[in-house]
């Protein structure tokens, strides 16, 4: 923790000590060497690893930090934009565009090329954003997309490119991509961000993009210090990468740096503690893992059996409470684990029985709600006239009399001419072209954002929106198109907590206008995460796992074959998504873990009987408990009415 002459990479496993490790140097520069803070920039992969180091940093050294000292690296990046905007060819009040953004200009990027290929978008769009975090661009080009996912990104890549260009925007894998181009061509701006940090600390360094690594080496350069901290016994691999090898990379593209490896595991029971080994182990060139713990092994890895999902539910939830009733833990000491969204429900309804609280994870944040995306579309178009996706979402929110036909002549007119499409819809050239209804509805409907964005410099921002939603009648568009009056009126809360936000935002900022202020409330976006105060179990999926923290019990429901969503062949089954799931699933828990295995299983819509995951088959037998769903009872492993095959190491076998 108190090296701080050269280099330093932290290597350790799950509940080594990495973050730790960070969040105590942090504290020790202020405390002990009397660093200015605004000299510390800690970086991170995810909000919850970023809202994690802030709180154990400041717990530790008694007071705040500045918003710059521990940040993600898309809001880095973002930081960095801002500074230099024009350099990258954007104007005053670029939009940024999340994921929802995307695909919506890809879907019409290939609905324009009257292909076959529209329902790929999502796929075309993943892989786009690959390219962008791996720093690289298609490898060939394509007059016309045709059916496959790698032909037609490569054939939209540019075309999406020029139509983000052209709508004054970035989308959220530009953010440390630009923001590198920034510092490789701008000596200045590079020599500045140099001269303000001494000290830079990246955590999860294993999950980061090739983008973030040049990032780090960029600025890790002219004495100052890294220190880097990241799980060596896991890696990352994305659908267009493969395997993340920065932390391999480091120590060549920083000479000099120093390795240290954590081998005591702080966090989890002795039985965990070795499960996470022999997971580890199990695959061919992995790191070794040689953990430390202390004298108490803990409980049992627990399976529970169950014929379906209702069952599980039922079972899971009686373990649950039985333990909490025993223990006098809170309910934000347990965890329920499980692979899509879609498999929430069940666990849900049977919490709500049982008057279990709960916190649904990963589910739409409060920034993407309907209403929500509302707001942001005309907050973007008001601060951005250049920004056509935005205009399109304000152009039928509500739903006005202006049709498909309407919308498709207008954008055809707009690419013809080069123009954004509020600037051709007021074109009379264009408007001559329209039967008279449909030109009056979009008339009204433009001039209403051309009055309110020539307010936008001068006006309150607060007021603009108040004033937006009066015209548009919000309120009575809400209660009309919802089925719950209570639905409509919380949806219309949401809206107003965003006119609360920029109200908050205009008394810090007095003289900014609505532009500036929409500017910090993107951030906000970027920082925002799901808040964890409240007593509950907290219910998310493996995805969303990835960045949390641990939890003392974690049951992770369908500890079966093909653990990810994606279905690998028999041969990918031992590549390391799969293996590193089952990794990183077991490594949330501290006390204590219990899989589920279900003798059926509805995913995808089709009724499966799943297999046990043959990760089973790495675990000491003499550590794992078989519990049954019905009574809560151990029983031996080989007295299952429903035998249950996995594999160990190749060999198929049967229990």
């Amino acid at each position: 923790m108190q090296h701080i002459r050269g280099p330093l990479l932290v290597l350790g496993g799950a509940g080594n000590g990495k973050t730790t490790v960070l969040a105590g140097k942090v504290a020790w520069l202020v405390r002990e060497l009397d660093v200015n803070p605004t000299q510390i920039v800690v970086l991170a992969t995810s909000v919850h690893a970023t809202r994690e180091l802030r709180r154990r940093a400041e717990e530790r050294l008694g007071r705040k930090l500045p918003t710059l000292s521990v940040i993600g690296f898309a809001e880095f990046g973002l930081q960095l934009i801002l500074r230099r905007f024009a350099t990258l060819g954007l104007r005053p009040g670029f939009s940024l565009y999340d994921r929802a953004d995307t695909e919506a200009v890809i879907t019409r990027l290939l609905q324009e090329s009257q292909s076959q290929v529209a329902a790929l978008a999502g796929a075309v769009a993943e892989q786009i954003a690959c390219w962008k975090r791996g720093f690289a661009s298609p490898a060939f080009t394509t007059d016309s997309p045709d059916t496959s996912v790698a032909s037609v990104a490569a054939w939209a890549y540019q075309r999406y490119e020029q139509r983000l260009l052209a709508a004054n925007s970035i989308d959220l894998d530009d953010l440390v991509r630009k923001a590198v181009r920034l510092l490789t061509t701008d000596a200045l701006l590079l020599s500045r961000w140099r001269d303000q940090i001494r000290f830079l600390l990246v955590d999860e360094y294993e999950r980061t993009s090739a983008c973030e690594h040049e990032l780090v080496r960029l600025l890790a350069a002219d004495g100052i210090a890294l220190t880097a901290a990241g799980d060596d016994t896991r890696t990352v691999d994305t659908p267009a990468l493969g395997p993340s090898d920065n932390l391999a990379r480091l120590p060549t593209a920083i000479p000099n740096t120093r390795v240290i490896k954590l081998e005591q595991n702080f966090r989890c029971t002795g039985r965990i503690a070795v499960a996470l080994s022999r997971i580890v182990g199990g695959a061919g060139g992995f790191s070794d893992v040689a953990p430390s713990y202390g004298a108490r092994p803990g409980p049992p890895i627990r399976i529970l059996q169950a014929r379906n999902e209702q069952h599980e539910a039922e079972g899971i939830v009686a373990a649950l409470t039985a333990h909490q009733a025993r223990s006098g833990a809170d309910y934000r000491d347990y965890a329920i684990l499980f692979r899509d969204l879609d498999q929430a429900a069940v666990i849900e309804r049977a919490l709500r029985v049982s008057r279990v609280p709960y916190q649904l994870q990963g589910a739409p944040s409060f920034f993407a709600q309907s209403e929500i995306r509302d707001m942001w579309a005309y907050l973007r178009i008001l601060s951005n006239p250049a920004d056509d996706d935005a205009f399109l979402h304000a152009l039928n929110t509500p739903r006005r009399d202006i049709g498909h036909a309407t919308i498709e002549r207008l954008t055809r007119f707009a690419t013809t001419s080069g123009r954004p499409l509020l600037e051709c819809a007021l074109d009379p050239t264009f408007v001559k072209t329209l039967p008279p209804q449909p030109a009056e509805s979009l008339r009204a409907s433009v001039q209403l954002l051309v009055r309110l964005t020539e307010r936008a410099a001068q006006s309150d921002p607060a007021e603009i929106v108040r004033d937006l939603l009066a015209e548009l009648r919000y309120r009575d568009w809400l209660r009309d198109t919802c089925n719950d009056a209570k639905i409509a009126a919380q949806r219309m809360h949401n809206v107003t907590h965003v006119i609360d936000m920029l109200q908050r935002a205009s008394r810090t900022q007095p003289e900014a206008g609505l532009r500036a202020i929409f500017t910090q409330l993107q951030l906000q976006a970027l920082r925002h995460g799901a808040e964890d105060s409240a007593d509950g179990v907290a219910l998310l999926t493996f995805a969303a796992a990835r960045g949390t923290e641990f939890a003392q019990q974690i049951y992770i429901i369908g500890f079966e074959e093909e653990l990810s969503a994606a279905t690998p062949s028999d041969t990918e089954i031992e590549a390391l998504s799969e293996r590193h799931l089952a990794y990183l699933m077991i490594s949330r828990a501290r006390e204590g873990v219990t899989f589920t295995i279900s003798a059926q299983r509805r995913l995808g819509g089709a009724l499966q009987t799943p297999r046990a995951s043959r990760f089973l088959a790495d675990l000491p037998p003499q550590d794992l408990q078989w519990i049954s769903a019905d009574t809560g009872q151990a029983f031996a492993e080989n007295s299952l009415v429903n035998s249950t095959t996995y594999v160990d190491r190749g060999n198929h076998r049967s229990r």
